[in-house]
């Protein structure tokens, strides 16, 4: 399981560094770093990177593990699809990081209740 988790913190990692609204001729190219939100969400990745880490050095995983990735990829996923809403309405081309940084962000939060489900 920690592979799948490190590939969808990866997700939102490279999702924050490709552009998130493409260049037309009067919008400029965006990417993911260059506005707050995805400062954000690269502070929720390595937020989670850590956990994972965490959970790998003690090999184990507390209670509290499960409720962090729930956490870190409802926040992902919230902040993403806002974006996608204001993006959509001002009708802005919207880039592929975006769409990576909510698939990365609703599988942690899978992830999440996955792991409460079965326990």
């Amino acid at each position: 399981m920690s592979y799948y988790l490190l590939f969808n913190i990866v997700l939102i990692i490279g999702g924050c560094f490709l552009p998130w609204v493409h260049q037309t001729l009067f919008v400029v190219r965006l990417r993911g770093v260059d506005m707050i939100d995805g400062k954000v969400l690269l502070t929720l990745a390595v937020t989670a990177l850590l956990v994972l880490l965490y959970q790998q050095i003690r090999k184990r995983s507390p209670r509290w593990v499960g409720w962090a990735y729930g956490m870190i990829g409802g926040a992902v996923a919230l902040i993403t699809v806002l974006d996608l809403y204001d993006y959509y309405n001002q009708l802005y081309p919207v880039g592929p990081g975006i769409y990576l940084c909510f698939l990365g962000g609703a599988q942690l939060l899978g992830y999440a209740v996955f792991r409460f489900r079965n326990q």
